[in-house]
Parts: structure tokens; sequence; C-alpha cells
């Protein structure tokens, strides 16, 4: 049996550092051309993050297993459901870090200058590849460096907004919601906006991993995650809102860099270098935090029967060597796509599609928490708060799909029949009719 010494502090820090990343950097400069519409956005974006924490909160006190959503969507729906599950959350919980390793060498730029497409992809495959080899060393030092990592990138996102704010302008703001939409339908713009938006909040569920770790997690993990959630929110919206307020949305639309924009409009000499470097820590530290999460992620799957043992092979510092190296070389295809799509569209296009699919896998486990919610809730009252809850967990997610729905289910499907060889293969070991 684990040891349980994982405290609202420490699972409430879990919750914050995985959830704030690149989405701090990215962010402004995506939502510039929906002006103030974006912070309607922020607004559907964190009730439903909020909602999606509370969900996965209940789903770990009742099921306090290492593991995430595949563990919930097996309880539901058995096996096979278990094993399709395990298999987008791991290749979706990798390749979204293309984004990380995109947005590092935008801000890179700032201190380079102008890079060509063949010099952009070499360093972040230089990036990738590093920080993949920090993690084949082994869990403990991977965690030693994020750990420096994570108090060197929380501090600025704090300290920053406080220094906007006196350059703060409030007529960037004065823009109407028809100058904005146009002829373009105003609830497919609040559910781009949101599913943008939500970018930030990726991770929310992580906080339920180590549950078996977790002091009394029936009370702390609620705690924990709903508490951090909420102050990465006001970390983003804060930070968002100071940025827009010093550039303005029209310069923000052409820059994949905001916060050095910001800072170079108001101290021109060397700023948007420290900004750069510090964007850099950022995004690297999230990297790495990502990189070692897709590793266990598979790892789990293993434990549970549901992928290739081959998966678990570890080295002598107990790191799965192959988890890691199969999940780099995978991310490349990710950067290419994000390349020729060119510049700030093909970071826009490529957070539409990854949060959609991670979208998809937590609307799975609010259907599962749904299926459950009869047998783990006699009393009534409880009961209905936990329909309510539920639905409007699900409601968020189908909301945010609403506007790119096709073309986020044809890479959803695309995900599912690279999984379907391994699964056809394992199909005796998952333990296909049996169910649980």
């Amino acid at each position: 049996m684990r040891k349980k010494g994982l405290g609202f502090f420490a699972l409430a820090s879990i919750v914050i550092g995985s959830q704030i990343g690149s989405g701090a950097f990215v962010l402004p400069s995506v939502l510039a051309p929906f002006k103030t519409i974006g912070l309607f956005g922020w607004g559907i974006s964190v009730s439903g993050a909020i909602a999606l924490a509370l969900i996965f909160a209940e789903l770990a006190s009742h099921l306090p297993k290492n593991g995430g959503p595949h563990v919930y969507v097996g309880e539901a729906f058995g096996h096979t459901a278990s094993f399709f599950t395990a298999w987008i959350y791991w290749i979706i919980s990798w390749s979204s870090s293309s984004v990380l390793l995109v947005t590092t060498v935008n801000y890179l730029k700032t201190i380079t200058g102008t890079l060509t497409a063949f010099e952009n992809i070499s360093i972040e495959l230089m990036i990738l590849f590093t920080v993949t080899y920090v993690n084949v060393i082994g869990v403990k030092f991977s965690g030693i460096i994020e750990t420096i990592l994570t108090v060197l990138k929380i501090i600025p996102l704090i300290v920053l907004p406080i220094i906007f704010f006196f350059f703060f302008e409030p007529s960037y703001f004065d823009f109407s919601i028809k100058s904005v939409a146009g002829e373009t339908d105003l609830l497919s713009i609040l559910s781009k906006t949101a599913l943008l938006t939500f970018w930030g909040f990726i991770g929310v569920e992580c906080a339920t991993t180590p549950a078996e770790s977790v002091i009394n997690p029936s009370k702390t993990i609620p705690r924990a995650i709903v508490w951090g959630t909420i102050c990465v929110a006001l970390i983003y919206v804060i930070n968002t809102v100071s940025v827009i307020g010093v550039t303005g949305f029209e310069a923000l639309q052409h820059t994949c860099a905001p916060y050095a924009t910001a800072m170079g409009k108001i101290f021109p000499k060397y700023s948007d270098v420290a900004i750069s470097m510090m964007a850099i820590i950022v995004c690297v530290g999230t990297l790495n935090a990502w990189t070692l999460t897709s590793s266990q992620i598979a790892y789990g799957a293993v434990s549970d029967g549901l992928f290739p043992k081959i998966f678990a092979k570890t080295n002598k510092a107990d790191a799965p060597v192959f988890s890691l190296w199969i999940s780099a070389i995978g991310m490349v295809p990710f950067l290419v796509m994000s390349e020729i799509n060119c510049m700030q569209h093909g970071i826009d296009r490529l957070i539409d599609l990854l949060v959609s699919i991670f979208v998809f896998v937590y609307l799975v486990c609010c259907i599962s928490f749904t299926k459950m919610i009869k047998k783990w809730y006699s009393e009534k009252g409880k009961r209905i708060k936990m329909i309510i809850l539920s639905q409007i967990a699900v409601l968020f997610c189908i909301f945010t799909l609403y506007q790119d729905l096709l073309a986020s289910f044809i890479v959803l499907c695309i995900f599912l029949a690279l999984g379907f060889p391994v699964f056809w293969k394992r199909r005796k070991d998952i333990n296909l009719f049996n169910g649980k």
C-alpha cells in the first residue's frame, strides 16, 4: 500500500503547475481577432473548468486509483472503452506539447531575429529530444528540474500584470460585438473563444492521477482541484487583460510573442529579451511536466493490462524509455503541420484540434460519471446535485465542440484508428468479451 503523503497544498500545487503553461503566452494573441468577445470566452471556459474539476474530484474520491480518465471510463463501460480512452489520452498528452515547442521558438525569435522554417524545426527538435533525454535519465532528476522551472515560471506571471496595469489603456477594449462578429453567428464565436481559452485549463484532471497517495482524498482532492483551478483562472485572466491593455488588439494580431511586445512598448531596451527568456522557461518547464506525464499514462495503462508490456520497459533509472522516445518521435508531424500552416494561424489551428480531443476525453468521463451516479449516491438530494453538475459539464463540452465538430471528429477517428491494430492484437488480454 502506498504511503499517503500528499496534502492540500501539495495537491493544489500540482493543479496549478499542470495547467499553467504556454496558454499564458499564446492566448492574448490567439484571442486578439475576437476583441472583447474573447473575454466572454474566458468566462465560459472558467465555469466549464470548475465543473469538470468537480466531476474529476468526485470520480477520484470514489475510484482512488492512479491512472487517469481510462480508470473512470473502464469502471462505467468496461475494458474496451478503457483501452481506447487510455490510447487517446496518451496520444493527446504528448501531441499537445507541440504547441509548447512552437511557442518556445516564437519567443526565441525575439532574441535571434527571423528564422527559416528549417531552423524553426531544427531548434524545436533539439529542445524536444533534450527534454526527453532529461526524463530518460530518471524521474527523480526530471522532478528536480521541474521544481526549479515551476518556481521560475509562477513568480513573473504574478509580477508582470502589476507592471502592465500602470500602463493600462482602457480605450483598447472599446469594441462592439457587431464590429467583431459581422455576419458570423455569435454562438459560433463564443464557442470558438471558449475552446481556445480552455487550452489554459488542460490538465485540470492531473490532480486525480495520484489519488492513492493523497491524504483523505474524498475531501482533499475536491478542495485542491477547485481552489487550484480558481487560482489558475485568475492568473490567466489578469495576465490576458493586462497584456491587451498595454498593446491593444491590433498589435497582438501581428505577433506570436505578446508579452515581449508589451514589455518592448513599456521598456524598449532589452525588456523584450527578458520576457522571451521567461516565456521559454515556462514552456520548457511545462513540456518537461507533460513529457513525464505522458510516459506515466502509458506505464499505468500497462499495469491495467491495456497497453503492450514494451511501454513499461524501463532503464536502470526506472524511466519508461520506449514510451518516452515514441512520444517524442510522434510529436514531429505536429511540429511540421504547425510550420506548414505558418506562424499564428498554425498555432490557432493546432490548439483548436488538440483541445477538442481533450474535450472529447473529458466528455466521455462526464458521461461515465453520469452512469455511475445512481450506484454511488443513495441520498436523493445529493443525487440531484450530481446530475445537475454532470449535465453542466456535458453541456460545456458539447458547446466548446460545437463550432468545429466535424474537423475535431475526423482527427479523433484518426487517433482511434491508429490504436485499433494495437487493440486487435491485444483483444484477448484486454478481456474484450468478459467486461468488468
